[in-house]
């Protein structure tokens, strides 16, 4: 687990304030939320509760039970959500405690007015008079379901301390998961498939990783592409927990998502593909950016033209591959598919757009302020050449409050399965002049597996040139 999410909790659990206190932590699914949370109550002697799908009452005397078993006392009848939450408050008379209770969309979808009971508990009027310094954590997946707790005119907003939105892990992170040693090429092939979700790297594929590049076609047709591999349905489950997500409008959810998968990436491209106008597509796009399936990218030198794409590298991969393809790999050997058809799919669908990201990633967190010493501005963007528009994979410009006067600092192009070349510099140089002024002196940036001979002499011989291999992607800045 990353340090910043495992200090922003202890900091909330340490914290010196003389009454309860409220926090939330949310995330997508398996990415060790509730072992994190579950390592904590036990080091600090607190009480874990998972809630399940089931009514009010029946989840109320687990509850009990639950809480009961904690003090031993015996199960505890717990009334309503009212009494639980005081009852749960209660275990930190005169101590700093830790309680969780996971899954909390299942206890909200099941009860809506248990927000407005722990607002009041955690109000001024029922904070004066206690001496309970119970440390309250609140955790779910269903993000859009949690975003909304404390938005708006929410009932617990104001009330909480602590609010940690957990992300997947970035490629770096994810590396260390796999086998020691395995090349780099292997690795960027592997997270193109399962992203940093760290359940798709152990549980989910039966703690099978591809252990050498010649691996990796037997590792992705036994544990991704057979019928029989769990993370066929991962996907459509995601969705179908969220509540907001499900119902009537999933299949508008799954077919908008599988439109940004396949290249409809502009708001007026998703339109035409699904055959909705644009007033129609916004609600859905928002509300999946809130429930974390999609990303939004505003062009760092345009007002209006945001691109989209997946949140998570294996989203891309199950909406390129494995759902259109789902049938096909039912009803025929998924190897003999892979390598007949799947291959080329992945290469230029799904490896292509995952590497742009990754490169954003790089260029954002990884890249040092003396390779990029501007970066207030990153994004896709584009450019018009003689009345064609040329798709820019990164862009950096600096910081102007109009995006249209941003000086443009630097052009990138990312090549995920190919060999950087002199003709890819000639591309680059060609989109810094038709940017004109703005881009007189903006670097040239050129991501990809290697670069030849050619390449490599002249970017040495030149200041504005700069080639970021996955070497340098994984290890360097």
């Amino acid at each position: 687990m990353r340090d910043f999410e495992q200090a922003a909790v202890n900091d909330f659990l340490d914290s010196p304030a003389q009454r309860s206190l409220l926090g939330l932590v949310y995330g997508r699914r398996r990415i060790g939320k509730s072992t994190m949370l579950v390592r904590e109550v036990e080091k600090r002697h607190g009480f874990y509760f998972e809630a399940i799908k089931v009514s009010t009452p029946t989840q109320l005397e687990r509850l009990g039970d639950a809480l009961g078993r904690y003090l031993g006392v015996g199960r505890l009848a717990l009334a309503n959500w009212e009494e639980g939450i005081r009852s749960i408050l209660d275990i930190g008379r005169g101590r700093r405690v830790p309680a969780v209770l996971d899954e909390f969309g299942y206890i909200t979808e099941a009860e809506p007015s248990i927000e407005s009971a722990i607002a009041a508990a955690f109000g001024p009027g029922a904070q004066r008079d206690s001496t309970n310094r119970t440390r309250l954590i609140l955790c779910g997946s269903a993000m859009s379901l949690m975003r909304s707790l404390t938005s708006g005119q929410a009932p617990l907003r104001g009330r909480a301390s602590l609010e940690l939105v957990m992300q997947p892990d970035d490629y770096r992170t994810a590396y260390q998961r796999l086998p020691l040693g395995l090349e780099l090429d292997t690795a960027m092939r592997v997270f193109s498939v399962i992203g940093g979700v760290v359940g798709y790297a152990t549980d989910m594929v039966n703690f099978d990783l591809p252990t050498t590049s010649s691996d990796f076609d037997r590792w992705l047709t036994d544990r991704v592409l057979s019928p029989a591999a769990t993370l066929h349905y991962e996907a459509t489950t995601l969705l179908a927990e969220d509540p907001y997500l499900a119902g009537r409008s999933a299949l508008l959810y799954n077919s908008l998502l599988g439109a940004i998968a396949n290249g409809s990436v502009t708001a007026g491209a998703i339109s035409k593909k699904m055959g909705r106008p644009v007033s129609n597509i916004d609600p859905l796009l928002r509300r999946l950016i809130e429930a974390g399936f999609v990303v939004r990218h505003k062009d760092p030198i345009r007002e209006k033209r945001p691109l989209y794409a997946l949140s998570d590298p294996f989203l891309q991969f199950h909406y390129a591959i494995l759902e259109p393809h789902g049938p096909a790999l039912r009803g025929r050997d998924p190897s003999q598919l892979w390598m007949s058809r799947l291959k080329q799919v992945f290469d230029s669908q799904v490896r292509g757009p995952v590497f742009e990201e990754v490169v954003r990633t790089w260029v954002t967190s990884f890249g040092s302020d003396t390779t990029l010493p501007i970066r207030d501005h990153v994004g896709p963007s584009y450019v018009n050449i003689d009345g064609t528009d040329h798709q820019i994979d990164v862009l950096i410009a600096g910081h102007n409050e109009t995006p249209a006067k941003r000086k443009i600092f630097a052009i990138g192009e990312a090549k995920a399965g190919e060999r950087l070349t002199v003709s890819h510099l000639r591309t680059l140089e060609r989109y810094r002049a038709a940017f004109g002024l703005a881009a007189t002196e903006a670097r040239l940036l050129l991501f990809g597996p290697d670069a030849d001979e050619r390449l490599s002499e002249e970017a040495q011989a030149r200041f504005d040139v700069e080639i970021v291999d996955l070497e340098r992607l994984y290890r360097g800045s």
